[in-house]
């Protein structure tokens, strides 16, 4: 590849990861997660308490602390706003595309790198959690890390090159997937790992890398458990087998889904690479190459284990992008890159889009009501005009196809960040949690009347009383009964406070407007969103 092609690569590529930095104003953090991930690292600063996360002022030990941690020191450096909480999610996102553009071309070369990296970034899953505030990001990129690296000096260690350092490194990248999400961070890499090295027969390299790895990766990974299990004894039950087992095999977590699920959502996610994964698996299924056998199964590891799991979520599949974007790479730069046909087949899938949002509803009612038009159509242009020019430019280079395509995904994630302010999942729970914040300027309490948002602590810069309520929060790892009293109400004492005469704002769901207006007491309202109200008992 001339130094101008791979310059088109490296353009389309800084386009696209550029719209992931991309945060008008207003760009608040969603509920619940990305708040809950926001509220828990201002916890730990404000308490100095590193070891034991804390949701609403009591432990919540579902996650490791990494994110945490990586969130608490970007909150005290930059501020408590959503981009200093996102920024985390946005390196390790970041660090994700790296690896992936490096460990690719160490493979088949620099163009397929720079084109996995492109198709990463495309694919709308790959770059809205390359942004959104949750565990999912630092996950994907320690996973992707971990099997680059172990796949390198398990290839050194046969070929009797220098292995250790990548073995240890290994080792040390797992620990941070540990952190970051749990044992899927260590036991799919490790099933990856074990299969290919059982059908390349390589065994016993793998042995010698175990042999290594797994005391660095016990060294870094296995304090904070320790101390936490000291702090909070049950912990380790908790995490190890409510949070994984039982959430994975049972349907304790509530989230069911079809087998099929995340094929649906792969396909959906990773929507301009879809054709040329495809191509790829009919590559690779007549070369049979042990490279591509490492992606496929990295791929199919993934996807078998969650469509088997009990719990189901779109981000769990995110560690399977960069296998499916490395193998899509690869399709276009092997010598015999996918015709235009293919090239058409990824406009059409875009041109989906477009479709959807005019048929649909619901999609016309917010661009009209939130005013959404101006970007709407600019977005959908973009997206259209470089999608379709693809296949006319996959005639003359691939690169330059790519680059097309690239432009065009550029448009449409930047519609998404630009709209993102405008719309409901931004503006209703920051809007409930300002008037909640104003009302406390008033010399009320807030408290929660059978519902919670996490953004309220979050805004309030304290734990909210919550009423009748509990949720996911975990009150049984608070040992102070004196505190458990103070965050978590009964219902007869909520209204024995709310009819005392002080002043109160209460969060509610609206179908409980009724209990209030019948209560004799006033329930002024303050804000109001499609699922919440924040009622006053004062004028």
């Amino acid at each position: 590849m001339n130094p101008r092609h791979r310059g088109i690569l490296l353009v389309a590529l800084l386009l696209l990861e550029g719209a992931v930095w991309v945060e008008p104003a207003g760009s608040w953090l969603a509920e619940p997660d990305e708040a809950r991930y926001a509220e828990i690292p201002r916890e730990m600063l404000a308490s100095g308490d590193f070891v034991t996360p804390k949701l609403n002022g009591v432990p919540y030990l579902e996650k490791p602390p990494l994110l945490y941690w990586a969130n608490a020191a970007s909150l005290r450096l930059f501020g408590r706003t959503p981009w200093a909480a996102r920024l985390p999610t946005r390196v390790f996102g970041l660090g994700t595309v790296l690896t992936l553009l490096f460990g690719t071309a160490a493979i088949w070369g620099t163009p397929a790198g720079l084109a996995a990296a492109i198709l990463s970034l495309a694919a709308p899953l790959g770059f809205a959690f390359s942004r959104v505030n949750l565990t999912d990001a630092p996950l994907t990129f320690f996973f992707t890390l971990t099997l680059f690296l172990a796949r390198a000096a398990l290839l050194r260690r046969q070929a009797g090159r220098p292995w250790i350092t990548l073995s240890a490194l290994a080792g040390l990248a797992a620990a941070g997937g540990f952190l970051s999400k749990g044992l899927v961070a260590v036991v799919l890499p490790g099933a990856i790992l074990f299969l290919w090295c059982l059908a390349t027969r390589r065994m016993r390299f793998l042995i010698s890398l175990l042999g290594l790895a797994l005391p660095v990766f016990l060294f870094a990974a296995a304090p904070w458990f320790l101390l936490a299990e000291n702090r909070d004894p049950g912990f380790l039950q908790f995490f190890f087998i409510h949070e994984h087992f039982q959430r994975f095999s049972t349907s304790v977590a509530q989230r069911p889904g079809p087998i099929y699920y995340f094929v649906l959502i792969f396909l959906a996610g990773f929507l301009p690479g879809v054709p040329f994964f495809f191509s790829s698996l009919k590559k690779a299924w007549r070369r049979d190459e042990s490279d591509a056998l490492f992606f496929l199964l990295w791929f199919a590891v993934v996807l078998v284990f969650f469509s088997l799991s009990r719990s189901k979520l779109p981000p769990y599949l995110m560690p399977a992008f960069p296998a499916a974007a490395a193998l899509a790479g690869r399709a276009l730069f092997d010598g015999r890159p996918p015709g235009p046909g293919a090239w058409r087949a990824s406009a059409l899938l875009a041109t989906l889009l477009p479709a959807f949002v005019i048929l649909d509803p619901t999609a016309r009612a917010w661009i009209r009501d939130f005013r959404l038009a101006p970007i709407a159509i600019a977005g959908f242009v973009v997206l259209l005009l470089g999608t379709w020019a693809a296949p006319q430019l996959a005639k003359r280079r691939a690169e330059l196809a790519l680059g097309a395509l690239a432009a065009g995904w550029t448009g449409f994630a930047v519609m998404a960040a630009l709209a993102w302010p405008r719309i409901p999942p931004a503006t209703d729970p920051h809007a409930i949690c300002a008037a909640a914040d104003a009302a406390r300027g008033e010399g009320a309490s807030v408290v929660g009347y059978q519902t919670y948002l996490q953004c309220l602590p979050l805004a309030l810069e304290s734990p909210v009383p919550l009423a009748d309520y509990v949720g996911e929060l975990e009150p049984q790892f608070e040992r102070r009964p004196d505190i458990r009293e103070a965050l978590f109400w009964t219902r007869e004492k909520f209204w024995s406070q709310w009819r005392s005469g002080n002043r109160y704002a209460a969060l509610i769901r609206r179908r409980d407007l009724s209990e209030f207006e019948n209560s004799g007491v006033l329930a002024r309202v303050l804000a109001r969103s499609p699922k919440h109200l924040l009622l006053a008992n004062y004028r």
